[in-house]
């Protein structure tokens, strides 16, 4: 990485994490772009153009969290059953208090719970998720190298 991707990279997590600081002591409706520009010494602009809604600000791993079960299954081993990938997906995400799917803590926990908006974001985030599951959970059986039945047939 480049030393102006790097840069980039800071500034988004600088921001996220400004952010998201404000997020959990104000509350989410309550937190303005302007605060959380100002906390992050960037301008309003800058916030947007790395988080263009406020939502993607507080749930800045949305992309990972709708994705990631789908990854795990569509990158799995060879001969690797989807279930047994998705498992060790989530001892791993589990043991890692991974915040991409969902171990985020209390307080983050209850910024989202507190706030209507982004409870409705979050289920639309699940769908997604949901949906990209299912569809690499179909590309799957459609393999006939991840069918267990001819290993276990007598």
């Amino acid at each position: 990485m480049g030393l102006r991707e790097s840069k980039k990279q800071e500034t988004r997590q600088l921001i996220s994490d400004c952010g998201t600081r404000l997020f959990i002591e104000q509350g989410f409706e309550q937190t303005t772009i302007a605060e959380i520009a100002a906390a992050a010494r960037v301008s309003k602009k800058t916030v947007t153009n790395y988080f263009p809604r406020k939502e993607d600000l507080a749930l800045d791993h949305h992309e990972a969290f709708t994705e990631g079960l789908a990854q795990a299954v569509a990158e799995r081993a060879p001969g690797e059953a989807p279930l047994t990938a998705l498992g060790r997906t989530f001892r791993t995400a589990l043991l890692e208090h991974s915040p991409v799917v969902g171990f985020t803590g209390h307080a983050f926990a209850r910024m989202v719970a507190d706030s209507p908006t982004l409870t409705a974001r979050l289920r639309e985030l699940h769908d997604l998720r949901e949906e990209a599951l299912a569809a690499a959970l179909a590309d799957a059986a459609a393999d006939p190298a991840s069918d267990p039945a001819p290993d276990t047939a007598p």
